[in-house]
């Protein structure tokens, strides 16, 4: 019976994380302009991404509820989240025996950095920053999946598919080939995705496996935000272990359990993550989790007044400090959100850096902000135009947003509203710099009225003069997109660039030099 519930815990775990898996292979244009699966569930049972949309402007976003009732249920039952249900606590322990695990650290003092690490953070928040994104575990989670390990996946099965097909291999190609209409329409993106950041996403993720090395779950244990969340609403929960601490005479959960939720004063508040490992190793059998048990010994976590104090004091210096710094439109014109995005104060505080709308993107546009939108801004999605255009009848952004960042547009919204303004660079686009005839932004330009047209003028090329089609952008049409600088064919910097020109709209806007270099 009691390998039973190892057993089970571990199925539930996999099952969880296939079901995540799926979902996210999910957020994917298939054909459709709308997403048959809620492949957002992971953000909605979210309670760090719940909380940032409550601390920003603006209503509540009642779809997150389900993260409220995940709080409930952690306040009866325990962390049972960590232990059962996270993908990254289950990615940590499937991957624990391939990056080693190190011996418990002697001092208990740094578990308490994740409490303090949340007070920090919600403190900032209140104060109009909002960071707590960058240390969501399930926003590392997808985000790594999104910008790191998805496009490799495609990289690999393209590439396995390619050899198939061409060297046609006995036995192996007519499989693989009876395959690939399955790993294409359900497994596989429709585009072979590619992120700036993905280096540098995964490096981060590495670093937190490989934080193992140190102490098992190390980041669970003492670094997670969410962890101190359900931490502190699993302090009084009903479910409790039995004993509540070390038996004199074995004293194996000292060494064996992988949260060191258990010491000789009594079981550590919030830690135990309802794991069951403790009702298997023990050799007499005698830990056992109940309902209706004694309420156990609790040994406080290590928090004292002045660490509170100092936790606190640190978020409330952060927000105005960051708030205080240039606007980032202003620091960088380039700067372009998604359709149907927030002002930037609030998308900077509803953001959760989660990456689903840069997976769900069909143009490959949107891609993550290194400082391109302030220090705040880390791996918030902003729009490339070179690298790809924002699909005119595209609403999938939207769909996906767990916080209401990117509101859900209808398709008719969708096709008028203003992301950008398309600008030329004298210095680049060839009429201008050569004298030589271009019409490609103008062909591919969306808009039912095209927001590019020419002007006829004449010019004199090797001593004869003639006609030559000068583009020029008509400001009450263009929206944005960024579709003309992605098929301008020069090499190199486009010779017409998307700029963040949303509210005004100035007649003298319509074509100037630009630096290319700014």
């Amino acid at each position: 019976m009691v390998l039973n519930k190892i057993t089970l815990r571990r199925a539930v775990q996999l099952i969880c994380l296939l079901g995540f898996l799926w979902l996210f292979l999910q957020t994917e244009y298939r054909g459709l302009d709308e997403l048959p699966y809620p492949v957002s569930l992971l953000f909605r049972i979210d309670p760090l991404a719940a909380l940032a949309d409550l601390l920003a402007p603006g209503p509540f976003s009642w779809a997150l509820w389900p993260a409220l009732v995940l709080l409930v249920l952690t306040a009866l039952f325990g962390r049972f989240f960590c232990g059962w249900i996270c993908p990254l606590g289950t990615t940590i322990d499937g991957c624990g025996k391939l990056t080693g695990r190190g011996a418990h650290l002697r001092s208990r003092s740094w578990r308490k950095i994740k409490y303090l690490l949340l007070f920090s953070l919600t403190a900032a928040s209140f104060g109009g920053v909002q960071l707590l994104g960058l240390f969501d575990p399930l926003a590392i989670f997808l985000r790594t999946l999104t910008l790191s390990l998805y496009p490799a996946y495609n990289l690999f099965l393209n590439g396995l598919f390619d050899v198939s097909y061409q060297h046609n291999i006995p036995l192996v190609s007519p499989l693989l080939n009876g395959l690939y209409p399955v790993f294409r329409d359900n497994l596989m993106a429709f585009f072979q995705p590619s992120y700036t950041l993905g280096l540098f996403t995964l490096l981060v993720f590495f670093s937190i496996l490989l934080l193992e090395r140190v102490e098992r779950r190390f980041w669970c244990k003492n670094l997670c935000p969410l962890g101190a969340l359900f931490g502190l609403c699993s302090s009084r929960a009903l479910l409790t272990r039995q004993p509540d601490g070390l038996c004199h005479d074995c004293r194996k959960c000292e060494t064996a359990c992988r949260m060191d939720a258990v010491g000789e004063k009594g079981q550590q508040a919030g830690e135990c993550i309802e794991c069951l490992d403790c009702t298997d190793y023990c050799p007499q059998q005698r830990v056992a989790f109940t309902l209706t048990g004694p309420r156990p010994r609790q040994q406080k976590v290590d928090v004292s007044r002045r660490d509170l104090l100092v936790s606190v004091s640190a978020g409330a210096v952060i927000a105005p400090v960051a708030r205080i710094a240039p606007d980032s439109y202003k620091l960088n014109p380039y700067l372009i959100r998604p359709p149907g995005a927030v002002a930037e104060a609030e998308f900077l505080r509803r953001c959760v850096r989660c990456g689903e709308c840069m997976k769900v993107c069909i143009g490959q546009a949107l891609h993550p902000a290194l400082l391109d939108a302030g220090t705040i801004g880390l791996w918030t999605p902003l729009l490339i135009a070179r690298l790809g255009y924002c699909e005119f009848n595209c609403t999938l952004c939207g769909q996906v947003c767990p916080t209401g960042a990117i509101r859900p547009l209808p398709v008719e919204e969708k096709r008028k509203t203003i992301i950008g303004l398309a600008i030329f660079d004298k210095n680049r686009c060839l009429p201008f710099a050569r004298q030589e005839e271009c019409m490609v932004c103008e062909e591919h330009c969306p808009t039912a009225e095209k927001a590019i047209v020419f002007d006829e003028q004449l010019v004199e090329v090797g001593g004869q003069v003639r006609s030559l089609k000068i583009p020029r952008v008509l400001t009450d049409r263009c929206i944005g997109c960024g579709i003309c600088e992605t098929r301008c064919p020069l090499d190199g910097l486009s010779a017409i660039r998307v700029i963040n020109e949303i509210e005004s709209r100035r007649p003298e806007s319509l074509t100037r030099e630009i630096d290319p270099y700014g």
